[in-house]
């Protein structure tokens, strides 16, 4: 009995089980396919601190419930119970990740009838994305179109020789090797085509690590042509060494006629960085060097940072410009030599306060040749008398007081040896002196002269007869900018760089003579200063081109 009775129990049991089997599996039916999840892309990499994002497909449907991460910290995602969906998922990789290693992250999708998806994984490699292309010695055909897919290193002299274009698009980035102080060249008769975008700058910097870069960490950027100059027509750019029988670093006609449009390419929307080398006194690589080029060539909105000698430097030539930043130049933000007379609009200078070269810094320099008369090429001796509008220059004073800047700042504008500049509707600033001339024959009038040392007084032999008469001077500069703040603050961000509502210098600026503004290249304004109560929009200041901490930048 007690055999039948287990056996009765035990069908019993397996009646239920197969009963609940039957049961079950109609009900797993009911409920519909598992979800389904992929990724895309699957891989990606980046160096650390950076964000990436990938894009999880959802398929659920019995209704998506959440998107669920493993093998990082990422929040779940609620997918609210849609049957499909796409999902952008955003990862920050870790400061202190190590550069080769890989993160896994594991994605799965979870429906709202509790099933799981199988799982969907996106490896993050942590390094570089953008490969490193190391440039060396002569540009040619195989290596002159430089793309912003990668980034570019100048080993040593890198030459754009004659007859030869180096191409480089929007968003590249260009460093200059430290230890071999890298620098571009570009020879007479070879052009440079590099046309950044408001949006997508070129940058040329230094290599070392964010947060480590200096000024004269590379030799920068130098662009020579076949115009005029008061040097010779075979005149060896300052900064470099010349060889025998070599063009590299010769500006001039040469052995030819000179020629004053002589086309040298182009540079627009692009930052020049920590750059500048001493070879010796007087004879040092600036951050943008110009020997005899020609008005052809088309430079402008260039912002020029932490240049370890000049920021802007022409030897003769004649090319023109508009939309140039000077920031915390060693030495003289704009220096024209050797007979340069070209045109510049719109420039804004920024001095810092404890940074100032032992040769004497300024604003402006204006210098052609020690020789007396200078050398003539094809019968023209050609002096420097470069033209200026429209520049405000923010110099020490406004930060430190007289007693607290550095000792070998001069005075805003120097005119010396066989030399002239012309200089009108600038705000000039803050600096020891306002002008000194050695020699007779510039022009600066109309102009603001605020919180500059000696008042009305400029210094020199031949100081114009109508300096005084021809300028406003004002004892600070409130009047101009409103409250400004003391301290030590470098920064278009932080300083009130805009004209105050009440400013008396938002309007009224005559125009350029009319001698001085052939072709019309001088856009008549009625501000004094790069700009009124804001930036115009040929500035497109807030589109990102102007980067002034480039050394916390992610390069």
């Amino acid at each position: 009995m007690k055999r039948n009775s287990i056996l009765s129990v035990l069908a019993s049991v397996m009646m239920l089980a197969s009963l609940n089997f039957i049961i079950t599996s109609c009900s797993d039916d009911d409920l519909g396919a598992a979800p389904t999840v992929s990724v895309t892309p699957a891989t990606l990499q980046d160096i650390p601190g950076a964000s990436v994002s990938f894009e999880a497909a959802v398929t659920a449907p019995n209704g998506g419930q959440a998107l669920v991460f493993s093998g990082v910290s990422i929040a779940s995602v609620a997918l609210n119970g849609q049957s499909t969906q796409t999902v952008t998922v955003n990862y920050t990789i870790p400061a202190n990740a190590v550069i080769g290693s890989t993160i896994l992250i594991v994605v799965t999708a979870v429906d709202n009838s509790g099933l799981n998806s199988l799982p969907a994984t996106v490896t993050i490699t942590v390094g570089d994305p953008k490969p490193v292309v190391v440039v060396q010695g002569n540009i040619s055909a195989t290596n002159n179109n430089w793309v912003a897919t990668n980034r570019y290193l100048l080993r040593g002299k890198v030459v754009v020789p004659n007859g030869v274009t180096l191409t480089i698009a929007p968003g590249t980035i260009i460093f200059g090797e430290k230890e071999t102080e890298g620098t571009l060249i570009v020879n007479r008769g070879g052009k440079l085509n590099a046309v950044g975008t408001a949006a997508n700058p070129i940058v040329f910097t230094s290599n070392a690590p964010k947060g480590f870069r200096n000024r004269g960490d590379w030799g920068g950027v130098v662009l020579l042509g076949r115009d005029y100059n008061s040097n010779g027509a075979n005149a060896l750019i300052e900064g470099l060494a010349g060889g025998a029988g070599s063009q590299d670093g010769l500006y001039g006609p040469g052995d030819g006629a000179a020629i004053p449009n002589d086309d040298s390419g182009k540079l627009k929307y692009a930052r020049i960085e920590f750059a500048g080398i001493d070879l010796s006194q007087d004879n040092e690589l600036n951050s943008l060097t110009m020997g005899s080029v020609g008005s052809a060539t088309e430079i402008d909105h260039i912002v020029v940072s932490f240049a370890n000698d000049d920021a802007y430097e022409w030897f003769g030539g004649s090319n023109d410009h508009k939309y140039l930043i000077a920031y915390s130049t060693l030495d003289d933000d704009f220096d024209s030599d050797r007979g340069y007379i070209g045109r510049v609009q719109y420039g804004a200078i920024i001095r810092e306060a404890s940074i100032a070269d032992i040769s004497g810094s300024r604003a402006w320099e204006s210098s052609s040749n020690s020789n007396n008369p200078a050398p003539t090429i094809g019968g023209v001796t050609r002096q420097s008398k470069p033209i200026f509008a429209n520049v405000t220059v923010w110099g020490p004073l406004l930060f430190r007081p007289a007693n607290q800047i550095d000792g070998f700042y001069r005075a805003a504008v120097e005119v010396n040896s066989f030399s002239q500049v012309e200089i009108y509707n600038s705000i000039i600033t803050g600096f020891p002196t306002s002008a000194n001339f050695a020699t007779a024959g510039s022009t600066v009038i109309n102009n603001i002269f605020a919180a500059n040392g000696g008042g009305q007084t400029a210094t020199g032999a031949n100081v114009p007869a109508n300096f005084a008469s021809g300028n406003t001077f004002e004892a600070n500069v409130t009047t101009i900018f409103g409250a400004f703040p003391s301290g030590s603050v470098y920064s278009f961000t932080s300083l009130p760089i805009n004209q105050a509502a009440t400013s008396p210098y938002i309007a009224g600026a005559p125009a350029i003579p009319a001698a001085s503004n052939v072709g019309n290249f001088f856009t008549t304004e009625s501000f004094y200063g790069a700009w009124g109560t804001s930036p115009g929009a040929g500035w497109n200041f807030n589109a990102g081109w102007i980067n002034l901490n480039p050394n916390n930048a992610d390069y």
